[in-house]
């Protein structure tokens, strides 16, 4: 552990001394910061183009939203790389930038020191744990640009942001035992923006508080594989398969950066360690293209293949980590690629195909990221070099993770996951169970499937983007039963059972399960049972079902952009994909197209993609139906 704690010498001391780093002296061949710099600049030149100047301070230095029409209440977060790129360039319009974005805040700004998440729509205002942290280290790293009153107000908000979230039970602390009511991300954030406040204004009873938090979260890491839980209302049991609610998404973009901070500053040598464990599980579900893989997390619902809708970023909490991690190195270098790819006219889209299916982007993915952006290359630089692989690069072949029922699959090109994770979230419908395939992704085509919520509603609709087409189909490869205006299906299904046989080049699932509704009630004609097999090889992926009863079709949602050519038998699908062809060939059963929107794609807004919705319904005499999926 010696070279991680010298890194964690480093950043304390970078922290805690009020020395800051010169910005300007990051090395000109450092190519995971040049295109950090460059992105960012791209997103804030951007995002000052829809900052308003009005005579009333109601609009004044707000920054209005093209997808949403508004001002999101979240904005302030803006105010780290914006003061980052000012420091860096010494070009006024991002301190002017900066300064009348902090002077709109009033506006969502309570007397209690909280901030609100939005203006008039939401008074949730939890997020102030997320907005000190911005607050801090812009005024930590970059406050010398600063006039003194300026400085003095801001400083003494964030004082007040500190008082808030001592006075307010939301956050968990062993103190407060019985007292959660949220998600564990505010209270993992916490530990950080309460040390930090205590450390900067000598509060020892905002450290105090900050330990007895961080103290608390250590029991909530998973016995086998370490991934930290409590993004969910059931966590004092496991459910039948032993999982507790997790979510991949706000994990690696929030609570596991925040803690590492955290640990860093307070020296909390048994959380770092745990951290550093946790942060190594979750990156096994990195794909090679830099996206992450939430497919089957509680809170997939603000998925966006590339990180989280409203969540921050991982960059600067696994960089604080990666002396003797290169592998987190290279995971922060093809994800900003992979974000510079889902950028389109300066401003990060909610997932790859927003611009091609003509869908406006929310500027919140754009302030949100480059909060994250600035963390991170604020942060001392550190002597590893980018490993050049990720976990998932290998063809290992099956791994499963018994925290949360799921299995990575990895053969040839081929990348999948297939999951039994039964941890539900507040509200049905969420995420796929039932022994989905939550995720296939090819290494020349990309994503192939990708789970969406099983019913797309607006959970948190301030945090969420609706559906402006006419068509809206559910992501996820399922079998489905339509009776009366109801669905069913084996995603909502909690009586799965999945079991896998594998041999040197391949692997089959077998999975019993059960069609219901989005509140696990069955058909009315009872119990509908079927058995779904899957074959994993470096051909491909192969799907079968026998004995399928009347009305139930397999649905296949594939990914498909629609600059994407597309020809369409009955009996086969070919998909043009850089450079080669996907293949959807039905050996058994009738294949049609479901209906589409005029661009012959139907868009769901999480995770972003466009598909083409495959509907196979089996042979009239033998009820069976057989897919294979190749690509060349």
């Amino acid at each position: 552990m010696r070279n991680i704690f010298f890194t964690v010498l480093l950043f304390s001391t970078t922290l805690l001394s009020g020395q800051v780093r010169n910005v300007s002296e990051t090395p000109s061949n450092n190519l995971l910061h040049n295109e950090a710099i460059g992105l960012l600049t791209e997103w804030m030149d951007t995002f000052l183009n829809y900052q308003c100047d009005h005579p009333d301070p109601a609009l004044n230095g707000g920054i209005l939203c093209p997808a949403c029409a508004r001002m999101h209440g979240r904005i302030g977060d803006a105010v780290l790389p914006l003061m980052y790129l000012a420091d860096k360039t010494g070009n006024p319009k991002y301190l002017n930038g900066a300064k009348q974005l902090m002077a709109w805040m009033e506006n969502v700004h309570r007397p209690d020191g909280s901030w609100m998440n939005d203006v008039h729509v939401s008074d949730w205002n939890g997020t102030t744990v997320f907005a000190s942290i911005a607050l801090y280290e812009a005024l930590r790293h970059h406050g010398h640009l600063l006039d003194d009153s300026t400085r003095n107000h801001w400083k003494q908000q964030l004082l007040q942001a500190g008082e808030f979230m001592m006075k307010n039970p939301f956050i968990y602390s062993r103190k407060r035992e019985g007292m959660r009511n949220m998600n564990v991300n505010y209270s993992a954030s916490a530990t950080y923006a309460l040390y930090a406040i205590g450390e900067w204004f000598d509060r020892p009873d905002f450290k105090q508080e900050a330990q007895e938090i961080a103290a608390g979260l250590k029991s909530y890491f998973t016995k086998n594989e370490g991934f930290l839980y409590g993004e969910g209302p059931n966590i004092y049991s496991p459910t039948p398969n032993g999982c507790f609610p997790i979510d991949l998404l706000y994990n690696v973009e929030e609570s596991l950066p925040n803690m590492a901070y955290y640990a860093t500053m307070a020296g909390d040598k048994e959380l770092l360690s745990l951290v550093e464990r946790s942060m190594s599980t979750h990156l096994e579900f990195m794909l090679p293209d830099g996206a992450w893989d939430n497919s089957w997390g509680t809170r997939s619902f603000k998925w966006t293949y590339w990180g989280g809708r409203t969540s921050d970023g991982f960059m600067g909490g696994y960089y604080a980590l990666a002396t003797r991690h290169p592998e987190y190195v290279e995971a922060i270098l093809r994800n900003v690629r992979l974000l510079k790819k889902a950028t389109c006219n300066g401003l990060l889209h909610g997932g790859m195909h927003y611009s091609a299916s003509g869908i406006p982007p929310c500027i919140h993915h754009t302030f949100g990221h480059a909060k994250a952006l600035a963390s991170f290359l604020d942060l001392p630089l550190v002597q590893t070099a980018a490993s050049g692989t990720l976990p998932r690069d290998a063809a290992y072949g099956t791994k499963y993770f018994k925290d949360i029922h799921t299995w990575l699959l990895s053969y040839g090109d081929w990348r999948s996951t297939l999951t039994g994770y039964d941890a539900e979230y507040k509200v049905k419908g969420t995420h796929p169970m039932g022994g989905a395939l939550s995720m296939l992704w090819h290494a020349q085509a990309g994503p192939v499937f990708a789970a969406t919520m099983n019913k797309y509603t607006l959970i948190e609709a301030p945090n969420m983007q609706s559906n402006t087409r006419k068509y809206l189909t559910g992501g996820t490869p399922r079998v489905e039963l339509v009776q009366e205006g109801v669905t069913y299906s084996n995603l909502d299904d909690l009586h799965t059972d999945i079991t896998c046989h594998t041999e040197k080049k391949s692997c089959t699932f077998t999975v019993h399960t059960h069609l219901v509704d989005l509140n696990q009630q069955a058909p009315p004609q009872g119990e509908t049972a079927l058995t779904l097999n899957y074959t994993y090889s470096e051909q491909g992926v192969g799907i079968r079902m026998e004995q399928c009863g009347e009305g139930i079709r397999l649905i296949l949602p594939v990914i498909a952009s629609p600059e994407e050519k597309v020809e369409f038998s009955s009996r086969k699908v070919c998909i043009e994909k850089n450079g080669g062809t996907l293949y959807i060939t039905c050996e058994e059963g009738n294949m049609e197209v479901g209906p589409t929107d005029e661009d012959g794609r139907v868009f769901n807004p999480v995770p972003g993609f466009a598909f083409i919705p495959l509907q196979i319904s089996p042979d009239v005499k033998e009820k069976k139906i057989h897919i294979n999926i190749s690509f060349r």
